[in-house]
């Protein structure tokens, strides 16, 4: 593999290759990155297995005054942006949707201004900068299991079950937590009452965002409880770094955590989405639709929306 010079074009069967290989033997520190160009959404639906998602949206491109783009702008998690400014990784394996050489890339695709952004700001000799032939399109059908692919999991959209009382579970409660990112699920009061559920889903951790559900494991988990009403009055953006930060240890710790409020709809959601938006970089109605998806039922109030609005121009703009 050449080093230091023009990206070098790997085929899906040479990154198999590298996937496969004790990563010591490629580099003595975090080995072999993948770094995938496609949007937040398509990369949650599917993505090759350990693989790392870079952003870039509209209003990201607005603030870049030239072609160079900085590592900051497009790599969101600290950690591995270091890293590559290092150069710990090597090889570093740019990957898009399906495009089958560098010379087919647009100048302002997010894969060329990634790979310019590497040859600019990485460091290291050793550090081979890749670009996979064929894309995620073409890897996954010729290598389905190196590659995760969500099931998409929402909530049923039938009728809810009559209950031998005569009542009717609401759809809110029914089945269970939704997962969101592989440490970050959403759900109502009655997920985060049942152990079985909580255990089954490998929770840690619970992000309760009511006034009244009680923290029923205290002692087996780990609970943050954020007093907020769901009403037009409340102000949940003030909760957003406390929560934020929760999330943040509990990932950090290698645990999982289930952000409830009473039905899962609003108060929960809205905590979510702020995380998505700062987690990923990605702006609201994107990071809504990727959460409703997956949880039907959800529907911030208004005010909540008007302070997600306010916070996306926060994170977007003030990165």
């Amino acid at each position: 593999m050449s080093l230091n010079g023009e990206p070098l074009e790997i085929a899906g069967n040479e990154l198999i290759h590298i996937l496969r290989t004790p990563q010591d033997q490629y580099s003595s520190s975090g080995g072999c990155v993948v770094l995938d160009c496609r949007p937040f959404l398509s990369f949650c639906w599917g993505h090759i297995r350990e693989s790392r998602n870079v952003n870039w949206n509209s209003m990201l491109r607005r603030r870049s005054k030239s072609s160079a783009v900085c590592l900051e702008l497009l790599v969101p998690d600290k950690a591995l942006l270091g890293g590559l400014r290092r150069g710990d990784f090597s090889p570093v394996v740019v990957v898009d949707e399906k495009s089958r050489c560098v010379s087919e890339l647009m100048g302002e695709s997010l894969a060329n201004l990634l790979l310019t952004s590497l040859q600019n700001e990485v460091h290291g000799n050793s550090v081979q900068i890749c670009f996979l032939q064929g894309g995620f399109e073409g890897f996954s059908e010729a290598y389905p299991d190196m590659c995760y692919t969500s099931t998409g999991s929402t909530l049923p959209t039938m009728e809810p079950e009559p209950m031998a009382t005569g009542r009717s579970t609401p759809l809110y409660d029914q089945e269970g937590p939704v997962e969101l990112l592989p440490f970050l699920f959403l759900g109502s009061a009655i997920h985060s009452s049942r152990r079985e559920t909580l255990t089954a889903a490998g929770i840690t951790a619970v992000l309760n965002v009511s006034s009244s559900c009680p923290n029923l494991y205290e002692g087996e988990l780990m609970y943050l409880r954020l007093t907020v009403e769901d009403s037009l009055a409340a102000d949940i953006g003030a909760c957003f770094s406390e929560a934020i930060a929760f999330i943040e240890s509990v990932k950090e710790r290698g645990g999982r955590v289930l952000v409830h409020c009473q039905a899962g709809i609003s108060r929960s959601a809205t905590i979510c989405l702020a995380y998505l938006m700062h987690a990923q970089r990605v702006r609201l109605d994107e990071a809504f639709d990727f959460v409703k998806r997956r949880r039907q039922v959800i529907s911030p109030n208004l005010a909540f929306m008007g302070q997600l609005l306010q916070f996306e121009t926060d994170v977007l703009c003030h990165a």
